[in-house]
């Protein structure tokens, strides 16, 4: 039985090789993309998965409420909150805390050293609260003695070589602090499905007493773990009152200050925060990519459920005489469903060589190099599995119950025709079609449109031609050695400005502090950027003076004066920028005396276009020594940009010796921001492109299937007199239709989508009539061209030949 089911198989494929091509390219098309779409979407979701009690574990995220309205919202918290937590709430069985302030240190040992961007402070049960693996030392005990550090297996091997690395010191250093540190464990690198990345922990001990518990820095992650069947909602709603035993401070007293406890596994996918350390995905595309893999896979059964009905007419005889012969229906929905079967393993089999091939171009090109990791991944395989079942019984039964449904003398008369049921099921599944493909143009215009926005926008500030490097850490003199490297900068042919700031465009200010007017009551305070700069800061950067002015080197008072930009302006209740020059306010930790507004600076986009304008106070107060400068900027007009890093280097290295020169050029660094929205439309792009084909590539088949069926019907209209124009328009016409009745459902949920996602940006292009009529447009032009070269062939034919060969 099983050699005839697949030799009946076997006929039918080369019998019907265009047919059988068609449906064979369009289901391994649509699995390929399948499997490199699930690929990355497996990927962002798998993220803090590899903890045992992962689903068990809250990030304590800080939320400030002035009244019913929320006034901050913060990733971090303050070291203290875990501690008070642990000893109030029944419901805490365990915490662990990392602390990121200030986090990137220079390390050294010996003659090598490195400036590391992530030297965190962590309590001494981190390793057992996490299951990162440790290769050496005690997990339970690493972290316990004060200048203890836990380092990576690439640490080890940077600054040590294949020497053992246990029991040696390392020199870290800030411009604030130095610690000599010794090593007492060796962790397995990080996997990169790991929402922190870090490769040096400091332990907990070696941070000053009075920050351990310290309730007015939020500059720390702390991390819960909850007794089983302990409800986070309940521990949210007693963090309130418990915050009023402890925040005893000045600072923010006047709001509630709640917390929000987000499951670990939620970090990634969820919007970046401000002071977010690590590099957030994006749960829209990755939910809009999942979507996308399953209309793709669906097109491609729709083709072959198509396809397969509509040929059924062909195979009507056979399965009259298989009846007649005594073959019941079950037996004919095993030979269907075989057929479907060897197909799509034929798909399957063409989809692997296709992943396979490009994985290296195509995973490179998609998500970033090295990601063709991803696709070895056992849970994508048993997706897939999972998705080949579905395939074979989506695109195998339909078909197989209607051909087995036959009445036998029906068909061997003739008689045989489809129900409307069917024709209408059939045309609904083409609609679907069409409506997928508008959806997707669609939203390809959007994603493009909105790229293009982004990169051409006027950010209001100049980035070109920048060199920026990162501050020294410690040294003797500090400030004398740094007024003296940017003077010998300056000096330096091709070198046009320098300022030093503590911020530069493209990277979050992200100093907060809580401020308010002067003679205002402590219910107003504010919490504003603060961004320090020097006199040479504005000017350097392009950014436009409204009213007052920029700070001025030749008025000794500017030293504690403030420039703020336009939100912080709003944010104060001034009237205008004009009202605004002169007035006092109360800078926090400042209050002996309060600052005055020098000047105001037209809003500008310090980061992407995703982000609102943000309200920014610029100062360069001497009694805020705790916000440093932590770039200087070198804006150059020469051409040799290598040349020009190597003096930069060299004066560098003869001003600061004991620190590492590290530098980057700020456009690049800028334009970073949008490389993650970049990427996301070359994959939209390429998979909607996909999408589209293999539609196309079905309306083909079922175009010629149907001009070859019609060919009777075509001959007797040109004897009766029809024009080949009469005849290609009667049957594009129903194409044509099918496709404006599908756009009349598809332009509305693409609007609605569409707008969803420009929803995400701050600052969007505005949707307009022409980028959905034109999907349209574009696909009627399409399937047009299509049927229009099908049925002109047809129609050319001789009508004489058709009508005897139909006859």
């Amino acid at each position: 039985m099983i050699r005839n089911i697949l030799l009946v198989t076997w006929r039918n494929l080369v019998k019907n090789k265009t047919y059988a091509f068609i449906n064979i390219t369009g289901l391994a098309l649509g699995m390929a993309a399948f499997i490199l779409i699930f690929a990355y979407v497996n990927f962002e979701k798998s993220f803090d998965k590899l903890h045992p009690d992962a689903a068990n574990i809250y990030r304590v995220e800080s939320q400030f409420y002035r009244g019913d309205n929320l006034s901050d919202s913060w990733p971090t918290s303050t070291n203290g909150y875990a501690t008070a937590m642990k000893a109030n709430f029944p419901e805490i069985e365990s915490y662990a805390r990392i602390d990121w302030h200030n986090a990137e240190r220079v390390v050294k040992y010996n003659n090598i050293k490195f400036r590391e961007e992530h030297v965190c402070f962590a309590d001494s049960n981190f390793f057992n609260f996490f299951a990162y693996p440790m290769l050496k030392g005690d997990k339970l005990t690493a972290l316990n003695e004060v200048n203890s550090i836990v380092i990576s297996q690439s640490a080890a091997k940077k600054y040590f070589g294949n020497a053992d690395p246990m029991g040696k010191f390392l020199d870290i250093t800030t411009l604030s602090d130095s610690y000599h540190c010794m090593v007492t464990g060796v962790f397995k690198d990080l996997s990169a499905n790991s929402t922190m990345q870090f490769n040096f922990l400091v332990s907990w001990a070696t941070i000053p007493n009075f920050e351990k518990d310290f309730w007015y820095l939020h500059e720390s992650y702390t991390f819960v773990k909850l007794q089983p069947h302990a409800s986070p909602d309940a521990v949210e709603a007693k963090f309130p009152a418990l915050a009023e035993r402890y925040k005893t401070g000045l600072s923010l007293k006047d709001l509630k200050w709640t917390i929000k406890l987000v499951p670990l596994t939620q970090i990634h996918l969820n919007p970046a925060k401000p002071n977010e350390i690590e590099v957030k995905g994006n749960r829209f595309a990755v939910d809009f990519l999942s979507i996308i893999a399953y209309i793709i896979l669906l097109i491609a059964c729709i083709n072959y459920i198509n396809l397969a009905t509509t040929k059924s007419v062909d195979r009507a005889r056979e399965v009259g005489i298989r009846k007649v012969s005594g073959a019941h229906a079950p037996q004919l929905i095993m030979q269907f469903l075989a057929e479907s079967v060897i197909i799509n393993l034929a798909a399957l089999a063409v989809a692997l060589i296709l992943v396979l091939a490009g994985r290296y171009g195509v995973m490179n090109y998609l998500y970033g190099e090295g990601s063709y990791g991803l696709l070895f991944d056992g849970a994508l395989y048993l997706k897939l599995a999972a998705v080949f079942v579905g395939s074979i019984l989506l695109s195998g039964i339909y078909p197989a119950t209607v051909l087995a449904r036959m009445k036998p003398i029906a068909v061997l008369k003739g008689r045989f025709s489809f129900s409307k049921s069917g024709v209408l099921l059939r045309r609904g599944m083409v609609a679907f079609q069409f409506m997928a493909s508008v959806l997707l143009i669609a939203g390809t215009f959007a994603v493009y449109r909105q790229i293009v926005y982004m990169n051409s926008q006027n950010t209001g500030v100049n980035i070109s031609q920048t060199i920026v490097v990162k501050m020294p850490v410690n040294t003797p003199n500090y400030n004398q050695k740094t007024a003296s490297f940017k003077t010998t900068l300056q000096a330096i042919a091709g070198v046009n400005a320098v300022t030093l700031s503590g911020a530069v465009p493209g990277k979050e200010v992200g100093k907060f502090l809580a401020d308010r007017r002067f003679g205002a009551p402590k219910s107003e305070e504010r919490t504003y950027e603060m961004l320090r700069a020097d006199h040479d800061f504005i000017k350097t950067y392009g950014l436009q003076v409204i009213a007052g002015r920029a700070f001025d080197k030749n008025r000794p008072t500017d030293s504690v004066g403030l420039v703020m930009n336009e939100a912080a302006v709003k944010q104060f209740g001034f009237e205008s920028p004009q009202d605004a020059v002169g007035k006092k306010v109360w800078i926090e930790t400042l209050d002996k005396e309060p600052n005055e507004i020098i000047g105001v600076v037209k809003d500008y986009h310090q980061q992407s276009l995703q982000k609102s304008y943000t309200p920014v106070i610029m100062f360069m107060d001497p009694k805020l020594p705790w916000i440093p400068a932590d770039y200087i900027s070198i804006k150059v007009n020469g051409a040799n940009m290598r040349q020009m890093v190597d003096n930069i280097k060299t004066t560098w290295n003869n001003t600061f010796p004991e620190s590492s020169f590290d530098f980057f050029f700020l456009d690049d660094f800028y334009n970073r921001q949008y490389a993650q929205d970049t990427q996301f439309g070359h994959v939209f792009t390429l998979f909607a492109s996909l999408a589209i084909f293999i539609a196309c590539i079905g309306l083909f088949g079922l175009t010629a299937y149907s001009a070859a069926r019609r060919t009777k019907e075509i001959g007797v209209r040109k004897v009766l007199g029809a024009s080949v124009q009469n005849i290609i328009s009667l049957l594009t016409w129903d194409v044509v239709k099918l496709i404006f009745i599908s756009s009349l459902v598809a332009i509305p949920l693409a609007y609605i989508f569409i707008n969803q996602w420009l929803n995400r940006y701050a600052f969007r292009v505005q949707l307009t009539w022409w980028q959905f009529v034109l999907p349209v447009f574009a696909l009627v032009t399409i399937a047009v061209a299509t049927t229009f070269y099908l049925t002109f062939r047809a129609a050319l034919t001789n009508p004489t030949n058709s009508l005897r060969n139909d006859g």
